[in-house]
């Protein structure tokens, strides 16, 4: 085995080139803002001097959207582009101070985070920039817990955009030099960061930048590819959550009643899916500590390429100055990566459902023919029966839905099974219309997805078509049967030969029309053998419909995993009515 670990692959044109590439195609899809390409600088397109103070940042690429994202009114005039990972050279920040100053003559505020190569490279420039006779100030930002017993402070992660956004809004407020900076200062005070990180990221070109094993993630790691201080065990996202936090606002001294302001920064490579959730972890620790979380900002900060991870960081609000940092936090910005707006403005009481408006929807009486007492045994078993065995082939079900799906319908339909076990605890199975009712609900509540939804149609339909029948009889239930076909077919899309659970649905709802004049059990046998049938030809069918019909035909090798637990849940049926008659 090779002792090199391969490229990471990438959507790219040239290693040499990419950062250049990504800026072109920020100005492209924003053309208000202008790509100064030899100095690697974005700035809004201005004209003329507006009296203001400019705003700028910058700093090593593969951070997007930081920084050329946060350029809009009311956030930065400008931002200076590194390299991959890499501080912009001094001459760079030196331009864009320059430039900015030429149309913002009431000063610039630089803000930079705390690495050697930033402050090294900005510093020059600010320092280059004095003796020219601009009116600029500094404020290098370092909130990092992990790293804050370092001798220069902690590093910067992506609190910085806290202050892209106040400096910003002071500006367009005409705020002077001066109190931007003093408040710049005030607030870096009151923030903390910290974060974990799941998998590493690498450069273009190169493998990953370290390795961490499936059951671990790093705490404390940067963003700029490092590892973490420590290897942790994976836990949920509450846990995750709640030992972050319980390490910031130990760091920041919070107390109960105070007020606070969290961004979550999305790494790179972390989905919205878990951003969320995250999310509402993170307002849930904080009630539990009571301490009144004003805002949630989430998404892409400062990203770290394609790490997988996320960083908390909060900013205290406190008393002497908190409402007017929050009110800069609140004023627009035509910025394209500042993820909040005036959605994000409100109090948190707003999880709730109104349970008056599904009332009418509810089945209040039973409706159509019942069953006596021996066909109540009968039904309730069949249905017993059946949902054990669905529950019993969830693996069987997953490995055929892997291939053309998402690899969960043995997941989805054993939730529907332990759904009708536990329904036939205390339900009534006197009224077929009312059960194929509730069987329907269930499976719209329980089993959920595109499976959920075709059986609850299904059901629904054949509910409806015994509600109006006379009797219960073979021929009736055929009806339904015929009914429910019908229903998932009109909204489904799907007919029979399509490679779905129709085949085997309506091969065997063809053999019990075939065979009512027969023997019941001859019948039901006849049934349950076309309904097997129906299942194995769908391995050599093409998929016409469903989610299979997305997918390239090679990977259509075996049944289709809706059509196979058709095929389960019939010969169930049958099974457990021989060994009545």
């Amino acid at each position: 085995m090779s002792p090199y670990k391969p490229v990471t692959k990438k959507l790219i044109n040239t290693v040499e080139g990419c950062v250049d590439d990504n800026l072109r195609g920020i100005v492209t899809t924003f053309p208000q803002l202008r790509l100064h390409p030899k100095h690697r600088v974005v700035t809004i397109r201005t004209e003329a001097d507006t009296g203001r103070v400019a705003v700028i940042s910058g700093g090593g690429s593969g951070h997007e959207p930081f920084a050329a994202g946060f350029v809009g009114a009311g956030m930065l005039d400008g931002a200076v582009a590194g390299g991959i990972f890499a501080s912009p050279p001094t001459g760079n920040v030196l331009y864009a101070i320059s430039h900015l100053y030429k149309f913002n003559s009431g000063g610039v505020i630089v803000i930079l985070g705390n690495y050697t190569g930033d402050r090294l490279n900005f510093g020059k420039a600010v320092e280059k920039a004095r003796i020219n006779g601009i009116k600029v100030e500094a404020v290098i930002i370092g909130e990092d817990v992990a790293s804050s017993h370092n001798k220069t402070g902690g590093r910067g992660i992506c609190a910085e955009v806290y202050l892209y956004k106040i400096c910003g809004a002071m500006s367009a407020r005409g705020y002077d030099l001066s109190s931007i900076h003093k408040t710049s200062i005030d607030v870096s005070k009151c923030f903390a960061t910290l974060g974990v990180c799941l998998s590493a990221c690498s450069l273009p070109g190169q493998p990953p930048l370290f390795e961490i094993a499936q059951d671990e993630m790093e705490l404390g790691a940067g963003v700029h590819g490092e590892a973490g201080i420590a290897k942790m065990k994976m836990g949920t996202s509450k846990e995750v959550v709640g030992m972050l936090l319980e390490k910031i606002i130990s760091h920041l001294k919070l107390v109960t009643g105070d007020r606070v302001t969290v961004m979550v920064n999305n790494l790179g490579g972390t989905s919205i899916l878990e951003m969320n959730i995250i999310g509402a972890d993170i307002k849930e620790y904080l009630d539990s500590k009571k301490i009144k979380l004003e805002r949630l900002y989430s998404g892409h900060m400062k990203s770290s390429l394609e790490m997988h991870g996320f960083n908390i960081s909060v900013l205290h609000l406190n008393k002497e100055q908190g409402d007017f940092w929050l009110g800069l936090l609140d004023d627009p910005t035509t910025a394209p990566g500042w993820p909040a707006g005036v959605l994000s403005v409100g109090d948190h009481d707003n999880i709730r459902d109104d349970e008056t408006v599904l009332q009418s929807f509810t089945r209040k009486a039973a409706v159509g023919p019942s069953l006596s007492k021996q066909q109540q045994d009968i039904f309730r078993g069949c249905l017993q029966s059946a949902a054990e065995e669905l529950i019993q082939s969830e693996a069987l079900l997953n490995r055929l839905d892997s291939g053309c799906g998402d690899g969960d319908c043995g997941i989805t339909i054993k939730k529907f099974g332990l759904a009708i076990v536990e329904y036939l605890k205390q339900g009534s199975v006197q009224y077929p219309s009312n059960v194929l009712w509730e069987l329907s609900e269930i499976a719209e509540t329980d089993m959920g997805g595109t499976s959920g939804g075709i059986y609850s149609l299904g059901l629904s339909a054949a509910s409806q078509s015994f509600a109006g029948s006379q009797a219960v009889s073979p021929a009736e239930w055929l009806a339904a049967w015929e009914s429910s076909m019908a229903a998932i077919t009109k909204y489904g899309g799907a007919e029979p030969g399509d490679r779905t659970m129709l085949d085997s649905l309506h091969a065997a709802a063809e053999a019990f029309k075939q065979n009512l004049g027969a023997d019941l059990k001859q019948a039901l046998l006849k049934t349950s053998e076309a309904a097997e049938r129906g299942a194995k030809e769908t391995a050599s069918r093409i998929a016409r419909a469903g989610r299979a019909s997305y997918v390239a035909k090679e990977y259509l090798q075996d049944e289709d995993a809706g059509a196979r637990a058709v095929a389960i849940w019939i010969k169930a049926v049958v099974k457990y009515i021989l060994t009545k008659i």
